[in-house]
């Protein structure tokens, strides 16, 4: 099963893995540009925040102090991982671009570990945030935030289903059936482009009204009473007495209903029938 058909809804998977890649290299270039400006500056503003509303746990305290002795190598690590990410990133547009499957795979695994870090970070955030905003800043924050991740979330699954969207045209059973090119996929035998280039205008689609107009009749003929069935049940016993009056009281039937329920009080069935 497929994780999604199209990207939010209005373009295909694939414009969406480009533009999932075009977003990563913007956001992992400025992230680059951050450290080499600013150097270890911009690792120890976060370092300060962490001690000043994280001082009881111990992984925090931890971690600060194993940041602040090897804080050159971790802005090198980094940088390192910026750079392969936009490695990847530039991989994946051409493996979307060329409809390579196996050329997406990295960038999906680093898109799962970012998503990771939002979520965390998001977490984070909101329980900092909490002791320095007010109430209404506080959930107009938690509202930006969550849909980021949830963004960041929805890009992941477009990789995944790009992949996967990749594993069925490049099945046997696709090939077999719609050939082997899936931007121009055959379709009984012709391919779409000659198609449209045999007719360049749609035709309008043939209807066919299942349910009848208004006055219509839904056969030329109308439909045979159940008393004009010269067929009869052989099963079932048959009456001299009741197959007289009961064809009698079908001849009454077109007569009024007053007529009628005078007719029934009487017993027709020792009387001369009169002809109509």
């Amino acid at each position: 099963m497929v994780l999604m058909e199209s990207y939010f809804f209005c373009a295909s998977v694939r414009l969406g893995v480009l533009v999932t890649c075009i977003a990563a290299i913007i956001k992992n270039t400025i992230f680059m540009w951050l450290i080499f400006a600013n150097g270890t500056t911009f690792l120890y503003f976060f370092i300060n925040i962490l001690e000043t509303y994280y001082k009881t746990s111990r992984i925090v305290k931890e971690s600060v102090t194993w940041a602040e002795h090897y804080s050159k190598e971790l802005m090198v690590f980094m940088q390192l991982y910026s750079f392969c990410y936009i490695a990847t990133c530039v991989l994946a547009a051409y493996g979307a671009y060329k409809l390579k499957k196996y050329h997406v795979v990295p960038l999906a695994i680093f898109e799962f570990i970012y998503t990771v870090q939002v979520v965390v970070l998001v977490i984070i955030t909101l329980r900092i945030a909490r002791h320095i905003v007010p109430l209404a800043t506080l959930i107009l924050m938690t509202l930006a935030l969550s849909f980021y991740a949830m963004l960041v979330a929805y890009d992941t699954l477009a990789l995944i289903a790009f992949v996967q969207i990749m594993f069925l045209v490049r099945s046997q059973r696709y090939i077999r059936l719609y050939g082997p090119d899936p931007l121009n996929p055959v379709t009984n035998g012709v391919q779409s482009k000659q198609m449209a280039s045999i007719n360049p205008i749609s035709q309008q689609p043939i209807i066919i009204y299942v349910m009848p107009k208004a006055g219509q009749k839904l056969w030329d003929l109308p439909q045979s009473k159940w008393w004009q069935d010269e067929k009869t049940d052989d099963n079932v016993p048959q009456n001299i007495n009741y197959e007289e009056s009961s064809e009698f009281f079908q001849r009454q039937e077109l007569l009024s209903k007053v007529l009628l329920r005078n007719a029934i009080k009487e017993d027709y069935l020792h009387k001369e029938r009169v002809a109509i």
